[in-house]
């Protein structure tokens, strides 16, 4: 069976805008990097690569940080 690639493979562009969401999501609601990787199951180096668009993730890591502010991946 064929391994399954559920990263997102977004542009660059499309990546640091929802980083930049993510990241104000984060600092609205008063969390820490490490604090917000710790509940999404992530390392704090990742959160910051995602919060500035650097690396791709996985969607179903988008789904996890999105829920933990009650927003649906519409938001994006």
């Amino acid at each position: 069976m064929a391994q399954r690639n559920f990263n997102t493979n977004l542009t660059r562009a499309e990546r640091e805008r929802i980083g930049s969401m993510i990241l104000k999501l984060r600092k609205e609601s008063g969390l820490s990097q490490k604090k917000l990787a710790n509940e999404v199951g992530i390392s704090p180096v990742r959160l910051v690569e995602i919060e500035k668009g650097t690396a791709d993730f996985r969607i179903d890591t988008l789904i996890v940080i999105l829920n933990l502010f009650d927003r649906k991946i519409s938001f994006i």
